[in-house]
């Protein structure tokens, strides 16, 4: 364990000189700013949202809000991150390195791993600080909005959902893109392929969407997608893209593992 833990500090020491902290940061906190910027421009129209049926404030902000993280910005977010972590190796060309280290290549794997699941969770947090900012800001510019008098919350379809349940399963949604990519990272040495089959997947997944949408349960790249204008399932915690996502998590992790374990020499 001890060796494990150096390795994931020594990870992190790496990222200070990278931009992965920086995209983060501003990726976490776009497309709040800019939603709250476009309300501050039309604050007349969201005023029309609020009604004696939907007094909170919170449901149209949420719901609009995470429409625009998940609408393809959140899968491109996380495969750059992704292929910008892993790719320093391949920059600095410090994988032969790595390997002569009095460490097992199964630590070298899971500490890298444990770093991109930091840093998604990371994301995630800035994200959702990013999000209430935006709304308390906007209850005190314009009280009327009444976003402090009511607890954050979404609602789509006559379904009221907690925020921070729509946030879990978010996160469970992009697990399957975060382990595909994981496995790319260090299979592609070039930077811009990994990118461009994210790109790829995402576009389809977008066409997917506009004519064939039922199938995107079985597409990873769609599985965030569908986190728009989600329908929370009132039977069960997770909806089936989601309990998809995290069988092609595991399925390709253990896949990568082994590939990195046995196969991989840098």
């Amino acid at each position: 364990m001890k060796a494990l833990f150096i390795i994931y500090k020594t990870e992190f020491i790496k990222l200070k000189n990278s931009s992965a902290f920086w995209l983060i940061i501003f990726g976490a906190a776009f497309i709040p700013v800019f939603f709250v910027s476009n309300i501050f421009y039309n604050w007349q129209d969201y005023l029309h949202f609020l009604s004696e049926d939907n007094p909170n404030p919170w449901n149209e902000y949420s719901r609009k809000l995470f429409n625009g993280e998940h609408f393809t910005f959140l899968p491109l977010i996380i495969i750059l991150l992704i292929t910008l972590v892993i790719n320093l190796e391949y920059k600095s060309n410090t994988w032969k390195h790595i390997f002569v280290m009095p460490v097992s290549k199964s630590k070298i794997f899971i500490g890298k791993y444990l770093l991109l699941l930091t840093l998604l969770i990371l994301f995630y947090c800035l994200m959702f600080a990013c999000y209430l900012l935006g709304g308390c800001i906007l209850s005190l510019w314009k009280p009327e909005f009444g976003f402090l008098k009511y607890n954050p919350s979404y609602l789509y379809g006559g379904v009221q959902t907690s925020v921070y349940t729509y946030i879990i399963r978010s996160f469970i949604s992009v697990l399957a893109i975060l382990a595909i990519h994981f496995w790319l990272s260090f299979r592609l040495k070039n930077l811009f392929l990994n990118i461009a089959i994210g790109m790829g997947g995402v576009v389809l997944t977008v066409g997917m969407y506009i004519s064939h949408w039922h199938s995107l349960i079985y597409v990873p790249y769609g599985f965030p997608i569908l986190m728009c204008n989600f329908i929370s399932d009132q039977n069960q915690f997770l909806s089936n893209f989601q309990i998809n996502s995290l069988i092609y998590f595991t399925i390709i992790s253990i896949g990568s593992y082994f590939d990195f374990v046995k196969l991989f020499r840098g």
